[in-house]
């Protein structure tokens, strides 16, 4: 896997998924695992082998959960910056049957590019939507909770070792 590079001021920064999973904690891995990727290929979308700024990327996330939000702040700081955006209702990815929640997110430059990376509908099972919503409920198990980690750990894996086009569809959008 390889690393996201990023220029803070006059450094570029090397950040691997490994360090963005530390700086989580395991929580929301999948979401952790989703989110890495698709500042990947956001960026080789946006920037090709040109490294971006950080002071230079804003953020849309469709999406409200922490791992997500922290993936997204630990590479661009958009959530310090104040540049970092959730709209739930975004109406791209809405794969979730119980509730709104959209699993695409805008990634945008200072010169006014965008790219929508949307995460593909089959890489979610109906059961990691069926533990969400009894999270929700205050009705897991201990059982349901140990399955519901084991199975963000797998969609995890799965996330980084498909190829982007597997796991996601991203498309310039200006």
């Amino acid at each position: 896997m390889s690393v996201i590079c990023i220029r803070d001021r006059k450094e570029v920064l090397e950040i691997s998924y490994s360090d963005v999973k530390k700086y989580h904690g395991s929580v929301a891995l999948m979401a952790v695992a989703v989110g890495y990727r698709t500042l990947q290929a956001s960026f080789a979308e946006l920037y090709g082998e040109e490294v971006p700024n950080r002071k230079d990327i804003s953020i849309m996330s469709g999406h409200a959960g922490p791992g997500f939000r922290d993936v997204f702040e630990f590479v661009t700081r958009a959530l310090t910056r104040g540049v970092y955006t959730v709209n739930v209702e975004y109406p791209v990815a809405q794969h979730d049957p119980y509730r709104p929640q959209s699993y695409a997110y805008v990634i945008s430059t200072a010169d006014g590019k965008a790219v929508e990376a949307a995460l593909r509908q089959d890489f979610l099972p109906s059961a990691f939507y069926e533990y969400l919503k009894k999270g929700r409920e205050n009705a897991m198990t201990e059982q349901d909770e140990e399955d519901f980690d084991r199975l963000k750990l797998e969609l995890s894996e799965r996330a980084l070792a498909l190829s982007v086009d597997e796991l996601l569809i991203v498309k310039r959008i200006s």
